[in-house]
């Protein structure tokens, strides 16, 4: 886990902003907490490579994977909450994916779900059904 921003030679640093919650793993995912309310995101690197990790909302749905490479760096998001450039408004969940740039830039992939992005939608449905989704 790392912080935004904080990059050294092998591209990424070990802080202490998300703890780890052990008992709420899914399958090889981390389930990660901020350890202050100002850390409210996913790491931009994992320290360990081909890393998963899962941030949940506080009552305990799930709100966004992030998958990292063999370099830490990040490859795909997938996120279920608002995202107004798929639904047209701040309120309606959406089951939805992201990639990533090389500096980190978040691209806008698409919704997914057994139909539509099926192929991403598949890869991570083990994850997801866990939350029912």
């Amino acid at each position: 886990m790392s912080s935004r921003g904080a990059v050294i030679q092998n591209g990424h640093v070990t802080t202490d902003e998300y703890v780890d919650v052990p008992s709420k793993q899914v399958y090889d995912a981390k389930v990660l907490v901020g350890s202050s309310s100002k850390y409210h995101g996913l790491p931009d690197y994992a320290h360990s490579p081909n890393s998963k990790y899962i941030k949940e909302n506080p009552d305990g749905s799930f709100r966004e994977m992030r998958v990292y490479g063999a370099d830490g760096k990040p490859l795909i998001e997938i996120g279920y909450h608002p995202e107004q450039k798929l639904t047209g408004n701040r309120h309606t969940y959406v089951l939805h994916y992201h990639t990533f740039k090389p500096d980190l830039e978040r691209i806008m992939g698409g919704r997914i779900s057994e139909t539509e992005n099926a192929n991403i939608y598949n890869e991570y449905k083990k994850y997801l059904r866990r939350y029912g989704l």
